[in-house]
């Protein structure tokens, strides 16, 4: 199947634009569970969200499966992969539809785990968990680089370029995690949970409930 693709541009870029879309349905998918019943356990501050990508995670609150800004931007994508596909020598090219699909593959296999995670968590959770957006994006890229190791070994267990350019996507898509941190505040001192009441004298919380 991948050799199929590898010769066919116009195929290969309607497969990378469905899955920008699926990558872009899970996601609202989450949001509307999280807004539904996992925000009741989970938060995520100063912004609290379940859309990593800064620049999307505005478009993510209206909960509508068709965002015109996610759209063009998976056209756009879809078009340019199709039209550098030829200029990839043929060898290679698994390993670029590899690392093309992987991006969004990755992504969308972990929308549906914290989506099932949030399913399962609507009974016999309780309390709140506060969680800083740094600390996400150091944890979700953590993640990433594991995978990206198991990707690796199995590369080269089986010899296969297609599945070492899914490695490779999973490794950017933790520098990508990295890149977003900076675009967080710092964890603040004291790290206090944002509805934590303090003391009198603005000191530490006396009690702090979970």
């Amino acid at each position: 199947m991948i050799d199929w693709f590898a010769v066919r541009p116009i195929a290969f870029g309607v497969l990378t634009f469905l899955l920008m879309c699926l990558d872009w349905f899970l996601s609202v998918l989450q949001h509307r569970e999280h807004v539904a019943h996992s925000d009741r356990h989970y938060r995520s501050y100063p912004v609290d969200t379940v859309e990593g990508n800064p620049l999307l995670q505005h478009a993510i609150r209206s909960g509508a499966f068709v965002q015109p800004r996610h759209l063009l931007a998976a056209i756009g994508v879809s078009v340019l992969a199709a039209l550098a596909l030829p200029w990839i020598p043929h060898p290679a090219r698994p390993a670029f539809l590899g690392y093309v699909w992987g991006l969004f593959l990755i992504v969308s296999c972990t929308h549906v785990g914290n989506l099932l995670g949030s399913i399962a968590s609507r009974r016999g959770v309780h309390g709140r968990l506060w969680i800083h957006q740094r600390t996400a994006y150091w944890i979700q890229a953590a993640r990433h680089v594991a995978l990206a190791l198991l990707l690796g070994v199995l590369a080269l267990a089986s010899f296969s370029s297609f599945v070492a350019g899914v490695a490779l996507a999973a490794f950017v898509s933790a520098g990508r995690q990295l890149a977003w941190v900076r675009r967080v505040p710092p964890v603040p001192e004291p790290d206090l949970p944002p509805e934590a009441p303090t003391g009198e004298d603005g000191g530490p919380p006396t009690t702090i409930a979970f």
